[in-house]
Order: structure tokens, then C-alpha cells, then sequence
């Protein structure tokens, strides 16, 4: 029997997609096939776009304003997004803070050790803004964005 391949691309992922096959002749349409379902998977999530601050090397009064670049959801379904901070100390260079394996707390002086990461919001996937204050002190999916240290680095 010949066997000719066919492939879809771009299918979102985490759905449930039913195939069949007809032959088509000049005399009609033949049986439909047996149905094959087949399951998209969810991957990782693709790395999001740092925010932009505007400025080369933030050192900031008590907020700061982020430009926040939604991150895609091709990958699987996002239900919300953490925006991490890290307080830099001395000399420390932010392209070295460890956010990858940053632990989803919020702000706490007592947790405190070279690099004080906390998270200052969580936002729903929907509703993610495209701007966001740093340091305005409000609540943000049950973290409080901490009023930012003057003269700090972040």
C-alpha cells in the first residue's frame, strides 16, 4: 500500500485534534478511516522580554515605571506571570541574579541575604498590563510591590 505523510503546522498547544482519511475518486467517496485523536503537548513556557525601564542603570527615587512585554502562551496556556525583583548590593552585576531558580516570596527584610529577590506582583495572563509602577506599594495577586529604596540598585 502506498503511505503518504502529511504535516500540520503551528497546532496550539494542549488540544485534542481528531484525524480521518476519505478517498475521493471520479466515482464517489470511499469509507471513512478508523478516527485518530491525537493530544498537543504543553511545553515551558518561552522565555519573556525583560521589562525596559528607559534608563541604562535604574537608581531610583521610591517607584519606576516598567514597559512589560506579555510573554506567548504558544507553548501551553498561561495562567498568571510573576514579576521578580532582585536588590542589588555593592558591586553586584544584575545579569548574575539567579531568577531562574528564585523562589516566589514576597518581600521580607528577614529573608534577606546578598541578593534580596522578592516578588513585587503576580498577574493574571488576561489581564497583564503593558505598564507597570514599581515600588507603588499596593497589592498585586497577593504581593505587596514594595515602596523601591532610594539610591538602590535593581
Amino acid at each position: 500500500k502506498p503511505t503518504t505523510s502529511f504535516t500540520i503546522p503551528d497546532l496550539p498547544a494542549d488540544f485534542t485534534f481528531n484525524f480521518t482519511v476519505v478517498a475521493v475518486t471520479g466515482g464517489g467517496r470511499g469509507d471513512v478511516s478508523n478516527e485518530v485523536q491525537v493530544n498537543t503537548i504543553v511545553g515551558s513556557p518561552e522565555s519573556p522580554v525583560a521589562p525596559n525601564t528607559g534608563v541604562d542603570t535604574p537608581k531610583t527615587t521610591s517607584m519606576l515605571t516598567l514597559t512589560l512585554t506579555k510573554p506567548s502562551n504558544r507553548n501551553g496556556a498561561i495562567g498568571s506571570v510573576l514579576l521578580f525583583v532582585a536588590q542589588l548590593t555593592g558591586e553586584q552585576v544584575a545579569s548574575k541574579v539567579d531568577f531562574a531558580n528564585a523562589v516566589a516570596m514576597p518581600y521580607s527584610e528577614e529573608s534577606r541575604t546578598e541578593t534580596l529577590i522578592y516578588v513585587a506582583a503576580q498577574f493574571d495572563y488576561d489581564n497583564f498590563p503593558n505598564t507597570f509602577v514599581l515600588g507603588d506599594n499596593m497589592m498585586y495577586g497577593g504581593y505587596r510591590n514594595q515602596p523601591l529604596i532610594a539610591g538602590t540598585r535593581y
